[in-house]
C-alpha cells in the first residue's frame, strides 16, 4: 500500500485555530489517489491535530497537497 503525505498548501483558520501552511499527515489507502478516500485525511487531521477539515470544506485539492512517500 502507498503513503501519502498531505499537507496544508495554505494558510488557512480551522473553526477559530490559524492553521499555518505545510502542517502534514500521513496516510496509507489501496487507491491511487488518496481523495477517493477522504474521510481517511479527515479522521487523520482530527486524530494527529484535532482539526476537523470536514466542515468548514477543506478537504479538497484547493487546500491539501498530496506527496507519495
Amino acid at each position: 500500500m502507498p503513503t501519502f503525505e498531505i499537507k496544508v498548501k495554505h494558510a488557512i483558520n480551522v473553526q477559530g485555530e490559524f492553521v499555518d501552511k505545510g502542517l502534514s499527515v500521513q496516510i496509507t489507502t489501496m487507491m491511487s489517489n488518496p481523495f477517493d478516500e477522504v474521510h481517511k485525511i479527515d479522521k487523520a487531521f482530527q486524530r494527529i491535530h484535532g482539526l476537523n477539515l470536514k466542515p468548514e470544506g477543506y478537504l479538497s485539492m484547493g487546500y491539501l497537497e498530496v506527496e507519495v512517500k
